[in-house]
């Protein structure tokens, strides 16, 4: 089966994801930067950058001066990358065989380095199930731009001239050529011939050298001697062209999917007893430890699925607080969510599945060497998490905030970003803080106050229609508003530690400041012991 190769190039790629995910405004110009030498160089541009005249490869400040309203932000590879491969798995619904272009190549014995804002997607045997061709590239089109992506799409026999075309191309021209034949392969001649040497995926070097001498457009080329050619531009140039027009096979190493890590049972007669289900759950387990063992995986989460004889497909997932590979664990918390299937008139099959995987070495307990209390704090979590479900169980953790509500919050119990002593040893925002009450209010409750001056402590207060009679205060404790996310109209707060003549102790604060000028309010936020 001959080939079909669709290029899907994404020009203004990093420029939309960075619009995509921060907060900047659509109505200035957008440039990612990169240092090269010392020297800050625009990387890319946004659409709307290259309408008001900005190109890759000038200074930010000669961009500067021309715009003075643009808008940079440092370019990110990894970034990029991980949404080319998001990308080519995406498009996985056209065809099975899809990659991300490379951003360099390697031919003729020289290393090209050139953009790689683009998928490869062989179509061949696959445009049938999308009424051909020019149905798939539209529907594909249509999808990426409703997604809000700049995109411009060519077909070709081979992976240069699709490269080439979707780049330099007319729109007119990018489909034109999507049979592999004798009169396809002088089409295919004829439409590369008023394309730039850059369409063959050549350094700005090479190309500059061969303009040096005349040589423009790919059609500069198609008569002349190849010997020649080599010898003085390097054979990168002839093994490009080459590439292009089919004369040398090239092509890439499609993305493959994430392999299912699945043991699964098929029973020949249903099975319903309760004990049958336990040792068959025990026996998945067993073999999704031998599966992980061999590829040197540990699993976060595990899930138990069933089908039952009436085709009613159910399951249940077993959560972990931290990647393991815990044959005991496994077998237990597997035998627990047994322990609740309604197999009615029997099950047809069972089967495990592992997910979140990770390479990360797994925590294994061994009685020999004795178990750690982070080990047992792990398998207790994990023991509630299974008997009680995912997200019914959770640990409060600190936050480096001096606001009060804001510095602890609940979380999931995660042994990987918090383990046990970690929780345990929290260490305080300075040792010299003053005191925090073991009990706070969810909300904080208004009090009626009455001091002998305004900046003095309360001498009395009254809380829930009863009199509390000042003898101990101590204070203040200023914490100031986060002024970065605080709302508007946020006050200072001056916090006091108080006792009444009963022996009980609060923490009330006064929101406002009097030097300022300010009418203060009193509340109470929480009790000591």
């Amino acid at each position: 089966m001959t080939r079909l190769i669709i290029h899907a190039w994404f020009p203004h790629l990093a420029a939309e994801r960075v619009r995509r995910t921060s907060d900047v405004s659509p109505m200035h110009p957008l440039v990612l930067t990169r240092a090269v030498h010392g020297a800050e160089l625009v990387d890319s541009v946004c659409v709307l950058a290259r309408r008001l005249g900005l190109r890759g490869g000038m200074r930010l400040a000669d961009a500067r001066a021309l715009r003075p309203d643009l808008l940079s932000h440092p370019a990110d590879d990894a970034a990029d990358r991980q949404d080319l491969q998001h990308l080519a798995m995406w498009a996985r619904r056209y065809c099975p065989l899809t990659a991300p272009a490379p951003a360099g190549i390697t031919g003729g014995g020289a290393s090209i380095a050139h953009d790689g804002n683009g998928i490869w997607l062989d179509v061949a045997g696959a445009t049938h199930l999308h009424g051909g061709i020019r149905p798939l590239l539209a529907d594909m089109a249509r999808r990426l731009r409703r997604a809000g992506l700049t995109i411009r799409l060519a077909v070709a026999p081979t992976c240069g001239a699709a490269w080439g075309l979707a780049r330099y191309a007319p729109a007119a021209q990018r489909y034109g050529c999507s049979r592999h034949s004798a009169s396809s392969s002088r089409q295919l001649s004829a439409m590369l011939a008023g394309l730039p040497l850059a369409a063959l995926r050549l350094d700005g070097t090479v190309c500059t050298a061969m303009a040096a001498s005349g040589l423009r457009h790919v059609g500069d080329l198609l008569g002349m001697a190849r010997a020649p050619l080599a010898s003085r531009f390097g054979q990168v140039v002839t093994h490009q062209l080459d590439a292009a027009l089919g004369h040398v096979n090239e092509s890439f190493t499609p993305l493959m999917p994430a392999r299912p890590r699945v043991a699964m049972r098929q029973f020949a007669e249903p099975v319903a007893a309760p004990e049958d289900i336990q040792v068959i759950a025990s026996g998945l387990a067993g073999e999704m430890v031998d599966i992980l063992q061999q590829q040197g995986l540990a699993t976060r989460r595990l899930q138990l699925g069933w089908q039952r004889v009436d085709n009613m497909v159910m399951g249940r997932d077993v959560h972990f607080s931290r990647p393991s590979l815990d044959s005991g664990a496994f077998c237990r918390l597997l035998v627990s969510a047994a322990e609740t299937i309604d197999p009615e008139f029997g099950l047809e099959r069972m089967w495990l599945e592992a997910h979140d995987c990770s390479p990360q070495a797994p925590v294994a307990a061994r009685f020999d060497e004795g178990i750690s209390a982070s080990e047992t704090y792990a398998s207790l979590v994990d023991r509630l998490v299974a008997r009680l479900g995912y997200g019914a169980v959770l640990h409060m953790r600190a936050r480096n905030c001096w606001q009060p509500e804001a510095a602890q919050y609940a979380a999931y119990a995660d042994m990987e970003t918090a383990g046990f002593h970690d929780d345990m040893n929290t260490t305080p925002h300075c040792l010299t803080a003053a005191p925090r009450p073991i009990r706070l209010l969810g909300v904080p409750q208004k009090l009626a106050v009455v001091a002998l001056l305004p900046d003095h402590p309360p001498a009395r207060f009254v809380w829930q229609k009863r009199t509390h009679k000042v003898i101990r205060a101590s204070g203040p404790e200023r914490i100031a508003p986060q002024w970065w996310s605080a709302a508007v109209g946020t006050r200072t707060r001056d916090y006091f530690r108080l006792q009444d003549e009963d022996g009980a102790r609060f923490w009330v604060y006064r929101e406002g400041l009097p030097e300022r000028g300010e009418e203060p309010d009193w509340f109470l936020h929480g009790f000591f012991a």
